[in-house]
């Protein structure tokens, strides 16, 4: 699932006008101490709910959890459930490959989220390293340039773009 419960969120509080900008929400959840909930973000009625909020109230009351309308706790709320979900997704990639992963590689948006991308990490036991936040962006202009005849090919393309961020 990802951010969309996130930012879906923040629409709505934003919506009712309070204050919600992304760095301030961060600083505030890392503050808050202890885990607070949590949500299985893979339930559908995160998919797109009129209410993201009433869906996230709905889940944590039909597991014997309160819901804070505090933004922060929240926020906190869904970072550690993402990070939990991503750790067990990982962990079962593992087992249906037969490999260990070395690390993850957050791109887009997320590479931002530096108290997610740390809940990540501790929830995995692997190294979380934040890569490019406009990757969209980035494939968008890779994309063009071998359609241009700059790269041969994808590969070539990412190796010019690995060796400029390295």
């Amino acid at each position: 699932m990802g951010l969309w419960i996130f930012e879906s969120c923040r629409r709505e509080w934003k919506a009712r006008g309070l204050d919600v900008e992304y760095e301030n929400l961060l600083r505030e959840v890392a503050a808050i101490k202890g885990f607070q909930g949590f949500i299985f973000p893979d339930d559908a009625r995160f998919l797109n709910p009129s209410q993201m909020l009433t869906a996230i109230a709905e889940q944590l009351k039909e597991s014997g959890q309160n819901f804070d309308e505090n933004p922060a706790i929240v926020c906190k709320i869904v970072f550690d459930s993402l990070a939990f979900r991503y750790a067990s997704v990982l962990r079962t990639i593992e087992n249906l490959t037969g490999q260990n992963l070395a690390g993850i590689q957050i791109i887009g948006g997320g590479g931002r989220n530096e108290y997610l991308n740390q809940m990540t990490a501790n929830a995995s036991g692997l190294k979380v390293q934040a890569g490019l936040t406009e990757a969209t962006v980035t494939g968008n202009i890779l994309v063009q340039a071998i359609a241009a005849g700059r790269f041969a090919d994808l590969t070539k393309a990412r190796r010019h773009v690995a060796k400029i961020l390295s």
